[in-house]
């Protein structure tokens, strides 16, 4: 290892950061003195309050951001949401992100989609304590796409991510310039959320009595409505407030012009079916591992939790006055599945018919963007020799497993340890049992991969808008499907989680652990 690497994990130990946390110990300079980074940003996260709905306002957690060092665009507040500031970079650029931790438990940064060493990428065993500090400190190194941020400590991202604590970070490149998208106020952001509020307009979720978060979740012995909230909280916690960045429903005024939206779902175990109300079709120019090699129009697009979109919306022909929604078309619930008897009865359920979002067309006209047939260059060669490692996904004993294991924090399997730079072949495999299992957003840290194949299960709603072309972090694995992926892994060495990205599933322990070695 080199020196500046054994000094970031040694002033990311344990014992250095309780000591910081305590005043007994300063943020460990030596690395940070090693090389000036291009971006420097301090991101605090901490309780405050939004409007949210008519009346009280909400208690939330938020990331806020100032920039230290770097392009005044780096950072693009959402002000007066929950929502942490957009973070905008170019490939290339060498991060630094100092984190200081305002909250009353334990939290830890997660930088999703973006391929970064151990000591960055956010693992719960780096958890940082309340009042703690710790630096983040990367090189942009992945091309041009839609990433994201929010919390990962173990067995508290659920509950945290809900409370507010989510940003989008976004990656430009020379490849996607030249492409001349559209940007500005041609470019609309939309993180898709949803949240279950209270008649004092306060967040609901089941927390344990002496969690400490801040606003007044909800709470739930074992009693009829503890039981029904365990059991939500197995099929994945549900909100009746559908919010885009930020905002219930909201009405947004745009021009008669081309745009470029950018959809995250950052929903804790939503599945959206993305359409427009005016039947145009969904045209995407991008996913989760950025630009294709070239669009795709699809009636209608899934998008699972954890996923992102990059779309074109055409409103050039449209007429001053007239309305597009963003819609998620209904599907039957069973598509996802579910984990019990008792079904979701507070919320709206997945698969219900949603109204996301209304675009209000004025009279000002702005461009038209046509579509290149070629958007980015597609390098992509399937393995016919790489090994292959089947995973299976099951639900057993009120809970759900990968590979028969649930997360252990320093656990690694000999068949979760990999070579850095080797390639292989994860098939996942989603095992109803007695009638028992759910659709699983499977999630891998640091790595872009590739879908090769689907079987096994019917072609049903959700299906049918599932789009695998191009580079992807997040594969949905329907209940009785085999997904095949392959993958590449990091030259970073270290220990990186995979997991489910329902955000419950995640801290019930359906995460694990892989291990890159250093190349010889």
């Amino acid at each position: 290892m080199q020196r500046r690497d054994i000094l970031r994990l040694l002033a990311a130990s344990p014992i250095a950061v309780a000591a910081r946390a305590a005043g007994l110990l300063q943020i460990d300079t030596a690395f940070a003195q090693a090389a000036s980074p291009d971006v420097e940003i301090e991101l605090t996260a901490s309780p405050t309050s939004v409007s949210l709905l008519p009346g009280a306002p909400t208690n939330v957690w938020h990331y806020s951001a100032r920039l230290l060092r770097g392009p005044a665009s780096t950072l693009q507040p959402i002000d007066g949401t929950h929502l942490g500031p957009v973070i905008r970079v170019r490939r290339g650029q060498r991060v630094r992100v100092r984190f200081r931790n305002q909250l009353p438990e334990s939290s830890i940064v997660h930088w999703h989609g973006l391929d970064v060493p151990e000591s960055a990428d956010g693992h719960p065993r780096l958890a940082v304590p309340s009042g703690g500090e710790y630096i983040y400190d990367f090189q942009v190194v992945n091309r041009a796409g839609t990433s994201w941020y929010h919390p990962h400590p173990h067995m508290r991202t659920a509950a945290q991510a809900y409370q507010g604590l989510a940003g989008l970070f976004l990656v430009a490149d020379d490849e996607e310039d030249a492409l001349k998208l559209p940007s500005g106020s041609g470019e609309l952001l939309f993180a898709l959320q949803d949240r279950r509020v209270d008649a004092n307009n306060q967040l609901v979720y089941p927390q344990p009595a002496d969690s400490g978060m801040s606003g007044r979740m909800g709470r739930g012995g074992m009693g009829r409505g503890g039981m029904m909230q365990m059991m939500e909280t197995m099929n994945g916690w549900l909100g009746d407030r559908m919010l885009v960045s930020g905002r219930i429903q909201p009405t947004i005024d745009v021009d008669r012009r081309t745009y470029r939206v950018r959809v995250l779902n950052g929903s804790n175990s939503r599945f959206y079916k993305l359409a427009w109300s005016d039947q145009q079709p969904v045209v995407a120019i991008g996913n989760d591992g950025g630009l294709l090699a070239r669009p795709s129009s699809l009636p209608a697009l899934t998008l699972a939790p954890g996923q992102r979109a990059d779309l074109i919306l055409e409103l050039s022909d449209h007429r001053a006055g007239d309305t597009v929604q963003l819609l998620s078309l209904p599907f039957p619930a069973d598509a996802v599945g579910h984990a019990g008897m008792m079904r979701n009865n507070f919320a709206v359920p997945q698969g219900a018919a949603l109204t996301l979002a209304t675009l209000r067309v004025s009279a000002r006209q702005g461009p038209r963007y046509v579509v290149p047939e070629k958007l980015a260059a597609d390098t992509f060669t399937p393995s016919t020799s790489a090994p292959v490692r089947h995973v299976p996904l099951t639900f057993m004993q009120m809970n759900w497993f990968i590979d028969g294991k649930t997360f252990d924090m320093e656990t690694v399997s000999a068949a979760e340890t990999v070579d850095a730079g080797s390639t292989h072949i994860w098939e996942f495999e989603n095992r109803p049992m007695m009638g028992m299992g759910m659709a699983h957003p499977m999630h891998m840290h640091g790595r872009q991969f590739r879908v090769l194949s689907r079987s096994g299960a019917d072609t049903n709603a959700l299906r049918s808008g599932i789009h695998d072309q191009g580079w992807t972090d997040t594969v949905v694995v329907l209940p009785g499907e085999t997904v095949r992926v392959q993958v590449t892994f990091s030259d970073y060495a270290g220990l990186f989680l995979y997991h489910c990205h329902i955000l419950e599933h995640e801290d019930m322990g359906m995460m694990r652990n892989f291990r890159i070695r250093p190349r010889a």
